[in-house]
C-alpha cells in the first residue's frame, strides 16, 4: 500500500505556491522558511547520517554525541537504540542501561522494544549479571528469531561454560543463520572447546571466507591452528586478531593476544 503524502507538507506546499502567484517576494521568504522548517523537522536524519560517517571513521566521541542528539530530537527510537549501543561500547555503563530501561519501560513499538532488551541484555552481561543476562535473551527469542539474538545469547552461553548446551544451540543458530559471521565462530568456538577439531576447522574455513569483522574470529581460529599444529598459519591469524581495536564488548585483551602470539612464536623457534 502506497504511504499518503503528509498532509502538512502538501497544506506548506500550497502556501507556498499561493504566495507566488500573490507576490514573488512573498513566495521567497515564505519558501525559505518552508525549506528552514523541513531542515529542523528533519535534523534527527542529519545527525544520524554523521553520527554514523563518525562511527566509521572511528571517531567515537562525535558518534556518540550525534547519536545523542538525534535521540533527543525525534520520537523515533532508532537512533535511540543506537545511541545506547554505542554508551555500551565505550563502556559507559549506568547511561547505557539508563536508555534501554526508559525504552523498555515506553510505550514504543513492539520491534524497537525487543531490540531495547537484546541489547539491555548485554549490559547486563557486562555489569557482571550473566544469568540475568542470558534470562533476558532467552525470553526474547521465545518472541522474536534473529541472527543478533541467536549470535549473542550463544556467546554467553560459552561463557557460561555449560558447553554441551552451547553446542546444541549454536547448532541450532547455525540452521537459522549459516553465514552469520557470529554465529559461525560461537558454532566453531564451542566445537573446539569440547575437543570437535575437525568440526571446528570445517566451520573456522566457512567463518574466513566471509572476512569477518572481529578479532575474536581470528583469535579463536588462532587456537585452533596452533591445537592443530598449524603454527605458520596460527601466528598469520594471531597476527590479524592484534590488528584489531578492541572494544568494551570484546571479552578479549591484548595481553590475551600477545600471550598467545609470544607462545607460537616460542614454539616455531624452538622446532627450528
Amino acid at each position: 500500500m502506497k504511504k499518503k503524502f503528509p498532509i502538512k507538507i502538501v497544506a506548506s506546499l500550497a502556501v507556498v505556491f499561493f504566495s507566488f502567484l500573490y507576490d514573488a517576494t512573498l513566495g521567497k521568504v515564505v519558501l525559505g522558511v518552508f525549506i528552514v522548517y523541513m531542515l529542523f523537522s528533519s535534523r534527527n536524519t542529519f545527525y544520524e547520517i554523521f553520527a554514523t560517517k563518525a562511527y566509521k571513521k572511528g571517531d567515537m566521541e562525535k558518534a556518540v554525541s550525534l547519536f545523542e542528539k538525534a535521540s533527543k530530537s525525534t520520537q523515533n527510537p532508532r537512533p535511540k537504540i543506537s545511541y545506547g549501543y554505542l554508551l555500551l561500547k565505550i563502556g559507559e555503563l549506568d547511561k547505557a542501561s539508563q536508555v534501554f530501561k526508559e525504552m523498555i519501560d515506553s510505550d514504543i513499538d513492539e520491534d524497537s522494544k525487543i531490540k531495547a532488551k537484546s541489547n539491555y541484555a548485554l549490559v547486563l552481561w557486562k555489569s557482571g549479571e550473566l544469568d540475568s543476562a542470558i534470562n533476558l535473551l532467552e525470553e526474547v527469542l521465545s518472541e522474536y528469531t534473529s541472527s543478533v539474538v541467536y549470535g549473542s545469547l550463544g556467546y554467553l552461553y560459552i561463557l557460561k561454560g555449560d558447553l554441551e548446551k552451547a553446542v546444541e544451540f549454536n547448532k541450532e543458530a547455525y540452521d537459522y543463520n549459516s553465514s552469520d559471521p557470529i554465529i559461525l565462530d560461537n558454532l566453531g568456538n564451542a566445537y573446539y572447546l569440547i575437543g570437535e577439531l575437525s568440526k571446528s576447522e570445517e566451520i573456522y574455513k566457512e567463518l574466513m571466507n566471509l572476512n569477518p569483522q572481529f578479532p575474536e574470529a581470528y583469535y579463536n581460529y588462532s587456537l585452533l591452528l596452533k591445537k592443530l599444529g598449524k603454527l605458520d598459519e596460527a601466528l598469520d591469524f594471531m597476527k590479524k586478531a592484534n590488528n584489531f581495536n578492541l572494544s568494551f564488548l570484546s571479552n578479549l585483551t591484548k595481553a590475551n593476544i600477545e600471550n598467545q602470539l609470544k607462545e607460537i612464536e616460542d614454539v616455531i623457534a624452538r622446532e627450528q
